[in-house]
C-alpha cells in the first residue's frame, strides 16, 4: 500500500515537472484572471443572455448623469420591444417625470432584481419603478435554473446572486455552482463561438465601438412586419401557415417568419391552469421579496398589464388578471395600470411582429397610453 502510494506522489511530481503542463495550467489561470476582472465582456457574442444583461444595464447607468431619470421601466421583452422610452418621455416630461429602462428579455424576477441592485448603486434619484407583468408568468416560473438565467446573474454581483438564490427558494445545483463562480465554465460556448468565427466577432466588436456612447436608450423596436400578412384566425393556423416550405410574404423575412412559428408553437403547446399551484407560489415568493427591496429604497411600485394579441384567449386573460388581482393582493401596488386590451380589436394583426411581440406601430400606442395613463392616474 505504501509502495503504491509512493508510485502514484512520483507519477504526479513526474507530471507537474512537464513544462508544457505547468505552461497550459499557468495560462488557463491567467486567463481566468483576467475573465473574473471583467476583461472578457466587451467580446462577449452580439445579443447572447450575457451581453444584452450587460448592454441594457450598463448603458442605463452611463446615462444617468446626463439623462436624470426617476422612473424605470422593468420588466422582460414585452418592455423592452413594447415601449419607446424616447417616446414616453415627450410625453411625460410636463410632469417632471424623466424614464429609463432596463427590460431585460427573457428575465426572471431574480434578474430582474439582481439588475435594478446593480443600477441603483450608481445612485439614480428613483421616485417610480414601471413593472410591465406579464400575466401568464406565475405559471410558468421555474424551481430550478435554466441556462439563459444563470447566464444573465453571473455577470450581476455574484455574492448578491447566491443570496438570492437562496431567497427566492432556488433548487441550486453543483453545476450551477460552478457556473456562477468559474468564468471558463460560463463563458465556454462563447470561448468556443469566438474561436470558431474569430472574423464574425471581430467585426460585432468593432461595430459596438464605433456606436455612440452618447445615446441614453439601448433599444427602440423599429420592426415593420406584421401578422397581417399571414392571415390566419387561430393559433393551429398560424402554425399551419408558417411551417416548413410555406411562401414567405413579400412584406416579411426569414427572421419573421421564424419568430412567429416558434412564438405560435410556444402557445400552442402551453396548456395553462386558472389554479394556484407550486409555481404560482413561488412566483409569490420571489415578486414579494423584489417589491420588498423597492419598497426599503424608497421607490414607488406601479404595475403595468400589457396589451395582449387577440389571437390569444383574452377571457382568459382576464381570468389571470383577477388571480393576480385576488391573490397577489397583497403584494401588488395600490397604482395599477391596465392596458391589456389597448391595441384595436380592427386590424389588431397590423400591431404585432409575432404572437407575442409588438412591431413599431405596436410600439408606439402601448407607449401612448401607458404615457396617457401616467399622466391621469399613476403619479
Amino acid at each position: 500500500m505504501v509502495y503504491a502510494w509512493s508510485d502514484g506522489m512520483k507519477a504526479i511530481q513526474e507530471f507537474l515537472k512537464d513544462k508544457s503542463i505547468l505552461t497550459s495550467i499557468i495560462l488557463i489561470l491567467l486567463a481566468e484572471c483576467f475573465m473574473q476582472i471583467g476583461c472578457y465582456k466587451p467580446f462577449l457574442k452580439k445579443s447572447s443572455y450575457a451581453q444584452n444583461v450587460n448592454k441594457i444595464t450598463d448603458s442605463a447607468i452611463r446615462s444617468f448623469p446626463t439623462l436624470k431619470p426617476n422612473v424605470l421601466v422593468l420588466g422582460t421583452s414585452i418592455a423592452y420591444e413594447g415601449i419607446s422610452i424616447r417616446r414616453l418621455n415627450e410625453k411625460i416630461k410636463s410632469k417632471g417625470l424623466v424614464a429609463q429602462s432596463i427590460a431585460i428579455p427573457g428575465s426572471e424576477l431574480m434578474v430582474q432584481e439582481l439588475a435594478l441592485r446593480k443600477i441603483l448603486k450608481a445612485n439614480p434619484e428613483l421616485k417610480y419603478i414601471i413593472h410591465v407583468n406579464e400575466l401568464h408568468l406565475p405559471w410558468v416560473d421555474r424551481r430550478a435554473l435554466i441556462d439563459s438565467s444563470l447566464a444573465m446573474i453571473t455577470e450581476m454581483d455574484r455574492r448578491e446572486a447566491l443570496i438570492k438564490l437562496k431567497e427566492d427558494h432556488y433548487d441550486v445545483s453543483w453545476k450551477d455552482y460552478i457556473y456562477l463562480l468559474i468564468r471558463w465554465v460560463a463563458y465556454r460556448k462563447d470561448i468556443a463561438d469566438l474561436i470558431l468565427k474569430p472574423e464574425k466577432r471581430w467585426k460585432e466588436f468593432r461595430r459596438e465601438l464605433k456606436k455612440d456612447s452618447t445615446e441614453h436608450f439601448v433599444y427602440t423596436n423599429a420592426y415593420k412586419q406584421s401578422l397581417t400578412p399571414y392571415q390566419f384566425n387561430s393559433v393551429a393556423e398560424c402554425l399551419l401557415n408558417t411551417g416548413p416550405g410555406k411562401t414567405i410574404p413579400e412584406t416579411s423575412d426569414r427572421h419573421h417568419l421564424d419568430a412567429l412559428h416558434k412564438t405560435c408553437r410556444l402557445v400552442f403547446d402551453t396548456k395553462f391552469t386558472l389554479e394556484t399551484n407550486e409555481m404560482t407560489d413561488l412566483f409569490k415568493i420571489r415578486l414579494k421579496n423584489l417589491y420588498q427591496f423597492i419598497n426599503e429604497n424608497k421607490i414607488q411600485i406601479i404595475n403595468v398589464f400589457p396589451p395582449v394579441n387577440e389571437h390569444l384567449n383574452l377571457e382568459d386573460n382576464d381570468l389571470r388578471k383577477e388571480f393576480w388581482e385576488r391573490e397577489y393582493k397583497d403584494i401588488l401596488s395600490s397604482r395599477r395600470i391596465d392596458l391589456s386590451r389597448t391595441i384595436p380589436n380592427k386590424n389588431n394583426s397590423d400591431y404585432y411582429y409575432d404572437l407575442i411581440h409588438f412591431n413599431e406601430k405596436g410600439m408606439e400606442i402601448f407607449t401612448d397610453a401607458l404615457a396617457e395613463s401616467i399622466l391621469k392616474h399613476a403619479i
